[in-house]
């Protein structure tokens, strides 16, 4: 991009302001300059760009800029490749999700993804990437999808595009509909281009966070890869780093197989975590390796403590992990300690983890906050009751020192391990007393709240708590916290010490009126409403109490003249009755998670990838692995496998001879040929698949015991392109692989051809492996036969031929056409006296009593199909009103009507279809009933 003068000029002149004063002043001036120029209706497009790269800059500056949209929409617009990433950039920086602009950017973006040039393909995927909003997600997403599984596109292209996926997934989850093509995406693991497979692998992680069922199949091929590049000894010169082969894709594939049960493959993923582990035994020689070396280690570990193969292997890396934390690279330390408290979380005997508690607690010293902050970290998660006070001690000493940002997180964990593993109720106490008057000002109020609860739960507690409540009023020094503790405790627990000595009701009044001139309102509150419970707890010092309270019936701060005036009030009632009714003792809380827990388990964000552990102990851990997607699918994953078992057992090889068109929709229903339970099993699942493809764009066809037959189609009438996607699921190679569509006459009515712009079909298809292939479609007429699909392979030296009905009808080559009422009505008369075309059935619909939703299927069916609905046109708001028109190249134009009135209280559902052609309107009821028979 050439150097543009006056932007040059621009940015040495804020660069020159001595002031924000007059970096102000500079902008505001050329904001004013700008909207003048954006005002001519003579501004080229280069000057277009200079401002708007103004623009940019004053908002990356932190200025506000509420101007230039449309013209960044026009650089968008624009033919050349500068002006239009000058514009996708100022869309990314300056127009809100909330702009009407936005969706001309929407309409850009996806026709520059169907451009010639991949640079501009690039640019729009990388566009899509940064701007990310939700209308991108639910618009483009399929179009994103189309770029990666295209099997003619470039590696550049497909890796963007399985990026931009990934951003889209993690903003919008509920919008990209991941489920229709997670399953397509897995085979790229093994493209043949490494920023591909990376990006893919990246995908498909984020994947198996949200769809652990669907996605296990990418455990096979993390595995199968990871194998060839640690123990088969795959060595690509260009994937080769200072000696180690591609390690970020071995970090990515160990940080995948996290998510999965590791099932049969435990013992092969034992292997390949021992070679890691051994090599790493050797010193490597230059710090970049190092680096790589490592970080396959450290991901390997924590893979190793997922899957718990052998006690051995995590006692050696336990020791592996001591080595590390002692390191002199300060990555190499905090990566050893993170992946110790990965390991402390999940082993059974904390032992390897103790034996350096001392380096550890050097490591709260260290002079990086990060290996400070993992160092906390790993003291929280092995602890337990053995080590508990040495630890808490050892967390308190280093508190008066620790950063202010990691005080509250200290501070939180000291409340929880005290709690959690206290055997004497004076320890408990002496420990959060001193907590809150060491960090009392980096913590909420969580924390004081919660000792209040302990006391109030355990009456062995309150005795000793009082004592010291009344020993830290006394002291020099009281913090606010402590002094909120103290007032709670004496205010309902007073009277259990008033007879010691130096403990009498007046004692402890002095004592709490003495903190009140120095504290801060809310302290005086809780305060106030222990002096007021005095008045209750002892009599003689009643009058005391009242003088108190009178103070500060005349206060300003709103909340203490309000309590003062209405404990005064309560105390000053001649009722023997209400002072004890109102003030009596508070009841022990009710068992339920603890608040400082809560507030700790907040603050483990997920920013990239969700860990599969969180910080802490045990029990913890093992209550949260029951949660994640992965283990909520097992029972889905068992009986999936169990059918497949079931499957797998059947014979496979079908005869040469022997032909599959059962396994598709049938051409004719009426006498179905005898098969087996199991065929007629497979038959009905595939007459779904076929059914749900006629009101769908992408979908299975075909799922049998070796192959699973998937179909994407891009409609826009009169033509098509029809993708097909042929996986192989049995254990062995399938070879002589042939893909062919043709039309079921030779009528012309339909043409159907193979793609010229694709690859050709593999000579042989590996386990897990998918091989595509592409149709165009043009349709001339109306035609009435679907085209049939024939796949043919050979499976353990025996050919197999399967035959299939592709559902591609004349009913496909619809476009939705938007009619007013009066239209509608005025056309299905005339459709109806001139009997032209119509077709009408009555269908039983069981699913309408029974489903809630069943109408909007109904709906959605109907837009599926390539309709239109119209709002409002019938009386009955059940009924569906729909038109179409379907196009075609040699016979023109034909309109369809559609009525459907579904009868709930009958399950029954009269579909009536009125067009100006009757093939159409018979393939179109065709459809119909297929659909609902389906359902």
């Amino acid at each position: 991009m050439a150097p543009m003068k006056g932007l040059t000029v621009f940015i040495a002149d804020l660069r020159k302001c001595r002031s924000q004063e007059d970096e102000e002043r500079r902008v505001n001036k050329e904001l004013a300059n700008i909207r003048t120029k954006f005002k001519e209706s003579s501004l080229n497009g280069y000057n277009r760009k200079k401002y708007v790269c103004k623009l940019i800059y004053m908002s990356l500056l932190g200025h506000e800029v509420n101007i230039g949209h449309k013209e960044a929409v026009d650089l968008v617009n624009s033919a050349r490749f500068s002006e239009k990433q000058i514009g996708y950039l100022a869309a990314s920086l300056l127009l809100p999700e909330s702009s009407e602009l936005m969706r001309a950017v929407v309409g850009c973006l996806r026709r520059d993804m169907y451009d010639a040039n991949e640079c501009i393909v690039c640019l729009a995927l990388c566009a899509a990437t940064n701007v990310a909003t939700r209308e991108i997600a639910e618009s483009l997403t399929e179009d994103v999808v189309m770029l990666l599984l295209a099997p003619s596109g470039s590696p550049f292209v497909k890796k963007k595009a399985a990026l931009c996926l990934l951003r889209l997934l993690r903003r919008f989850p509920e919008s990209v509909k991941a489920r229709q093509w997670a399953a397509r995406v897995i085979p790229y693991m093994g493209h043949r281009d490494i920023g591909v497979t990376l990006a893919v692998t990246s995908l498909v992680t984020a994947l198996a966070q949200q769809q652990g069922d669907e996605m296990r199949k990418a455990s096979t091929f993390a595995v199968r890869r990871l194998r060839s590049l640690v123990l088969d000894g795959e060595r690509v010169a260009d994937h080769m780093y200072y000696g180690v082969p591609a390690p970020w894709l071995q970090v990515k594939l160990l940080r995948l197989l996290q998510y999965f049960e590791p099932g049969e493959q435990r013992s092969e993923l034992l292997g390949i975590l021992r070679r890691i582990i051994d090599e790493s035994q050797e010193a490597p020689r230059e710090l970049q390796q190092m680096n790589a070396q490592y970080a396959v280690l450290f991901e390997a570990i924590n893979l190793g403590i997922h899957v718990d193969v052998d006690q051995g292997l995590m006692h050696e890396s336990a020791l592996l992990l001591g080595r590390f934390i002692t390191s002199r690279e300060t990555n190499i330390r905090f990566l050893g300690l993170e992946t110790m408290a990965h390991l402390a979380t999940c082993i059974d005997s904390l032992d390897p983890v103790k034996r350096y508690q001392g380096v550890i607690v050097q490591s709260l010293r260290d002079r990086d906050v990060s290996v400070r902050r993992r160092a906390l970290d790993l003291l929280y998660s092995m602890c337990d009751v053995t080590s508990a006070k040495a630890i808490v001690a050892e967390l308190l000493r280093h508190m008066a020192i620790a950063d202010a940002a990691l005080r509250e997180e200290m501070a939180l964990k000291v409340a929880i391990l005290t709690e959690k593993f206290a055997t004497e109720y004076s320890w408990y106490v002496d420990v959060m007393m001193r907590l809150v008057s060491l960090a009392g000002d980096h913590m909420g109020d969580e924390v004081w709240h919660r000792i209040v609860q302990v006391i109030l739960g355990n009456e062995e507690l309150q005795l000793y708590a009082c004592r010291i409540a009344l020993q830290t009023l006394r002291a020099p020094v009281c913090h606010e916290s402590a002094l909120k503790v103290s007032a709670y405790v004496l205010g309902e627990f007073g009277h259990l010490i008033a007879n010691a000595p130096g403990c009498a009701p007046l004692d402890q009044l002095k004592a709490l009126q003495a903190r009140l001139p120095g504290a801060s309102l809310p302290a005086r509150a809780v305060a106030l409403t222990a002096v007021a419970k005095f008045t209750n707890l002892f009599p003689e010092i009643k009058n005391l109490c009242l003088r108190l309270l009178d103070r500060f019936r005349g206060a300003l701060d709103a909340e203490l003249q309000q309590r003062a005036c209405e404990y005064y009030a309560l105390a000053t009632v001649e009722s023997e009755s209400l002072l004890p009714t109102v003030f009596e003792e508070m009841p022990p809380y009710p068992e339920r998670q603890s608040a400082l827990m809560s507030r700790l388990l907040s603050r483990e964000t997920d920013t990239e990838d969700q860990r599969t552990w969180v910080v802490g102990g045990r029990d913890i851990n093992r209550s949260r692995s029951t949660r994640r997607p992965a283990d909520e699918d097992a029972p889905a994953a068992a009986a999936a496998a169990a059918e497949e078992k079931q499957e797998t057992a059947q014979p496979t090889a079908t005869p040469a001879t022997t032909t599959a068109a059962e396994a598709a929709a049938p051409t004719s229903l009426d006498e179905p040929p005898a098969l087996t339970p199991e065929e007629e099993e497979r038959v009905a699942k595939s007459r779904k698949h076929y059914a749900r493809l006629l009101w769908e764009s992408d979908g299975i066809l075909y799922d049998g015991a070796e192959v699973q037959v998937g179909m994407m189609a891009q409609y826009k009438p009169p033509a098509a392109r029809i993708g097909l996607f042929l996986g192989n699921k049995s254990a062995a190679a399938i070879c002589d692989i042939s893909i062919q569509a043709e039309t079921s006459d030779d009528s012309g009515d339909l043409v159907i051809q193979q793609a010229a712009d694709q690859d050709a079909l593999p000579e042989s298809l590996m386990p897990l492996g998918q091989a595509r292939v592409f149709f165009d479609v043009r349709c001339h007429r109306v035609f009435a036969a679907a085209p049939t699909l024939r796949i043919s392979y050979t499976l353990a030296g025996a050919p197999t031929v399967l035959e299939l009905q592709l559902p591609v009808t004349a009913a496909h080559f619809m476009d939705p056409v938007t009619i007013s009422v009066t239209d509608f009505f005025a056309r299905w008369k005339q459709l109806g006296e001139a009997t032209i075309g119509e077709s009408q059935a009555v269908l039983k619909t069981p699913f309408l009593a029974s489903d809630a939703d069943a109408i909007q299927w109904l709906r959605n069916v109907a837009g599926g199909m390539g309709f239109a609905l119209i709002q409002g046109a019938d009386v009955v708001p059940d009924n569906i009103v729909a038109v179409g028109i379907a196009t075609t190249e040699a016979a023109g134009r034909f309109g369809c009507l559609m009525r459907v009135e579904p009868k709930p209280s009958h399950s029954l559902t009269r579909v009536t279809i009125r067009a100006t052609n009757p093939t159409l309107a018979k393939a179109v009821a065709t459809n119909i009933s297929m659909i609902f028979d389906a359902r």
